[in-house]
């Protein structure tokens, strides 16, 4: 075990003020979710984005991801509104 792991509560919920049932129900909802997240080394899922310009505005060009398969790129996501 990790330096980390014996830091770890026997009884987390504690911790965040909240039952041990609601805990258990956070717990099975993040598991749910955990099984779409792609893992690590896997092929991203292809998208279409619109380029922005230097200066952050709209181009009306749009980028799609597997397009540069084999290419390092570098991606900033975020919100523009």
């Amino acid at each position: 075990m990790g330096e980390a792991d014996h830091n770890v509560s026997p009884k987390p919920w504690l911790n965040w003020g909240i039952s041990e049932e609601e805990f258990q129900q956070y717990m099975d909802a993040k598991a749910e979710r955990d099984k779409r997240v792609p893992k690590v080394g896997t092929i991203a899922p292809d998208f279409e984005a619109e380029k922005l310009s230097p200066e952050g505005k709209r181009t009306g060009e749009m980028f799609q991801l597997s397009s540069a398969r084999g290419r390092p790129i570098g991606l900033v996501l975020g919100s523009y509104t």
